[in-house]
């Protein structure tokens, strides 16, 4: 006879477990309260644990499996000592803890008051986890439903036994399952405390940063693919999704970010950059169209048509764009389809498209098409970014503060920007920010025209962009994501003629650069925001 200790909030599934568990052997089912009524109503015969105990749940509830004849029954060892140990003070082991703990994950989206959210910090779930986890030698261990299937066919498998290893990985999962719930909730209390200290300390955290970093920080990751490779075929790559926001006070967007719809498995940096294409795609006004490689843009356009804005975007710069990542913020219907798969395209994202699209990119079997929400709400908040320097450690950073809006940019010349440029100012500044540094823009209409990225010099990315732009740069909007340190900038600019530069300002130059746009009648305008991006 097996043993089985039975306490779930979530009861999917269970009765339908318990009837297949007794095609191996019969049952002893212990549970509590809630669960021995569950299990009564659907024919089970149960042992409630106060029976076992013999002491009553007490505390509403919040005591009711902590006692030695459960957790002896669990924790007993396969050997001779353990076992008289039990026989002595008459315990029973138990073989299967079947436990799920309170939904606090969950009453975290309810925005409960603190009182409330306490009560739904599981103690007794997380030790019966934890006990049976310690001891996979002899027990297995159950912490959701989607394992019933997994042990009815391991038992299957194994002549109704489970086998060691089997144990083990019940074991692991387990304490997974109770490291993330604990994160949940040492966030939650982290941000109540973050709070407290922001009240308690406003001055002071005005004059430095607006976030409180944790003293410890738990990352709790979920494999959703291990991948073909990573950046390079000799590196081995997967793909997670983090279960929650490990820094309090950002949101936790849920997985999955598109849903494929037809073509080769994602590649690492398929992902990559499908997720800088997303990013600006976020920025713009539709309709409009982004194209990536590499990490960074090579087109973009918005423009009064999706069609038009492609066409706009591709011809930016087409040699850049063979091979790219291709982004749209609306509809894609069959005749845009048979325009972008006359080039070869790697990747193609837009929220939606019609049947006949659909039915032009399966010509092109290997063309990822993808399937996401360009959700423009997500690109006004707050988020986060790791990164990982080897024996340097990780650095923990608010990856992009709210945008600065175009309505508080500050002109800083005596020539005023022309009212008509005002959506390219905005544009312009909406795309620079996700280049990689040093980064220069230039657009005119709503159109890409040249793109100085990633140089180790701001004159080099200037020149570039210029150049790239060429007669198209006269009366231009010329985008720097950090501040221009010398007046030559501005001189490449004026020979190209560039009515407006858009700049964070703060450098100690500012007053000459201001003084040479005063000089070429460049308008010049501040936002205040430098958006470096290495």
């Amino acid at each position: 006879m097996k043993t089985v200790l039975v306490s779930v909030t979530d009861k999917t599934g269970l009765d339908n477990f318990l009837r297949r568990l007794e095609r191996f052997d019969n049952l002893r089912l212990i549970a509590t309260t809630s669960t021995a009524k569950y299990l009564d109503e659907k024919g089970f015969k149960c042992t409630r644990v106060e029976e076992l105990t013999g002491f009553p749940e007490i505390l509403s509830g919040r005591v009711k499996t902590l006692h030695p004849k459960v957790f002896a029954g669990i924790l007993a060892r396969p050997i001779k000592e353990d076992r008289s140990c039990l026989a002595e003070m008459e315990i029973s082991e138990i073989d299967i803890v079947v436990v799920n703990l309170y939904a606090f994950e969950d009453a975290l989206t309810k925005n409960l008051d603190e009182q409330p959210m306490v009560e739904q910090i599981d103690v007794g779930g997380v030790a019966l986890l934890r006990a049976a986890a310690k001891n996979f030698e002899r027990v297995a261990v159950i912490n959701e439903p989607t394992q019933y299937d997994q042990l009815i066919e391991a038992m299957d498998a194994n002549g109704g036994e489970l086998p060691l290893s089997f144990r083990r990985k019940l074991a692991y999962q387990a304490f997974a399952r109770t490291a993330s719930y604990d994160q949940s909730i040492s966030t939650y209390l982290g941000k109540l405390v973050q709070t407290e200290s922001a009240k308690a300390n406003a001055k002071e955290l005005k004059a430095k940063s607006e976030t409180v970093f944790a003293d410890k920080l738990t990352l709790n990751l979920t494999r959703q693919e291990t991948l073909r490779y990573g950046e390079n075929p000799h590196q081995a790559a997967a793909w997670y999704s983090l279960d929650s926001a490990p820094l309090p006070g950002f949101e936790q967007s849920k997985f999955s970010p598109f849903k494929q719809l037809q073509g080769k498995e994602m590649s690492s940096n398929n992902i990559t950059d499908s997720y800088a294409l997303i990013k600006i795609l976020r920025e713009l006004q539709a309709p409009a169209v982004c194209v990536i490689k590499h990490n960074n843009p090579c087109g973009v356009a918005e423009a009064k048509t999706l069609a038009e804005a492609y066409e706009l975007a591709y011809e930016c710069d087409p040699m850049s764009a063979f091979g790219g990542v291709y982004g749209f913020t609306g509809k894609v219907d069959a005749a845009l389809a048979e325009r972008v798969t006359r080039n070869f395209v790697e990747i193609v994202l837009a929220p939606e498209y019609d049947e006949e699209a659909l039915t032009v990119f399966t010509k092109k079997k290997n063309v990822r098409v993808l399937q996401a929400q360009i959700d423009k709400s997500i690109a006004i908040r707050s988020d986060w970014k790791m990164k990982h320097l080897g024996d340097y450690g990780w650095l923990l950073e608010v990856d992009q503060e709210a945008p600065v809006e175009a309505s508080s940019f500050k002109c800083v010349t005596e020539t005023q920007p022309d009212p008509a440029l005002a959506s390219d100012i905005a544009f312009t500044w909406s795309v620079v920010k996700h280049l990689t540094s040093n980064a220069i823009f230039v657009a005119k209409d709503g159109l890409s025209l040249g793109f100085g990225i990633g140089q180790t010099s701001r004159i080099a990315s200037t020149s570039i962009a210029l150049k790239q732009a060429g007669e198209k740069a006269k009366g231009a909007v010329m985008a720097s994501e950090a501040f221009l340190p010398a007046t030559d900038n501005i001189e490449a600019a004026a020979e190209a003629g560039i009515a407006v530069i858009i700049q964070p300002g703060g450098s100690i130059k500012d007053a000459d650069v201001i003084a040479a746009c005063n000089k070429f009648k460049i308008a010049m305008v501040f936002t205040g925001q430098r958006c470096f991006k290495h």
